[in-house]
């Protein structure tokens, strides 16, 4: 594994159940919001756009990484500045080649694979967890970092997506434990932070969810 896995490869990868694959039933709905916001985030921490009045700005719009420079071109075909909450809903139409473009860097990382499924005459592909070390180590500084802090930007903007992507009963799925643990990640994130990174990071993380939020919510009511 050459490349660092990315946050939205993470979060994809906490979404998967350990034994049985698949996504877990706690993070379905938001999952393709949260996939779609965590790019988004990438992308304001390596600086090509940035957030401004709740509207996305694009500093650069070139990038190395395909999955980026796709969202990047979205972008670009828009000359008006569209807010974040506009963006994730029409990003929203990507997200099955989102999904499948984080997909094929895990699987090229040797971290999760495809199965095919089958059920009657319908056929379908199902991550599954390969390395379980990387998985367990991964959850185990995910834990560390709600206990003890963290002043690492992207570790933050993690931490932050726990909630609303579903995944903190993944992680923790004894009622108290996962009551303690959302305390715990609140207290991270409204502490007082000197670094102008990881302040730009936090305010960056609650505009993004902010949006995720909204729009999960407005389609889980008309689901229902």
């Amino acid at each position: 594994m050459t490349e660092p896995v990315s946050l939205s490869q993470k979060i994809y990868l906490l979404g998967i159940h350990p034994k049985k694959g698949g996504i877990v039933a706690s993070a379905q709905s938001a999952m393709n919001y949260v996939l779609i916001g965590s790019v988004l985030l990438e992308l304001s921490l390596e600086n090509k756009i940035e957030f401004e009045n709740n509207r996305i700005k694009v500093k650069s719009d070139k990038s190395e990484n395909p999955l980026h420079q796709f969202v990047l071109n979205k972008f670009s075909n828009t000359k008006k500045q569209l807010k974040i909450s506009t963006w994730i809903s029409k990003l929203t139409f990507s997200v099955k080649h989102i999904k499948k473009e984080i997909q094929k860097s895990l699987v090229k990382k040797r971290i999760i694979r495809m199965t095919q499924k089958r059920f009657l005459i319908f056929s379908w592909h199902s991550p599954e967890v390969v390395n379980f070390q990387f998985l367990y180590k991964l959850v185990a500084n995910i834990e560390t970092q709600i206990l003890k802090g963290t002043e690492n930007p992207v570790d933050l903007v993690m931490l932050s997506f726990l909630k609303p992507s579903g995944l903190l009963k993944r992680l923790f799925p004894d009622r108290q434990k996962r009551r303690l643990a959302g305390k715990k990640i609140n207290a991270v994130m409204n502490k007082n932070q000197l670094s102008v990174a990881v302040n730009n990071a936090i305010a960056a993380s609650n505009a993004v969810i902010a949006s995720v939020s909204v729009i999960n919510a407005s389609t889980s009511g008309v689901s229902r």
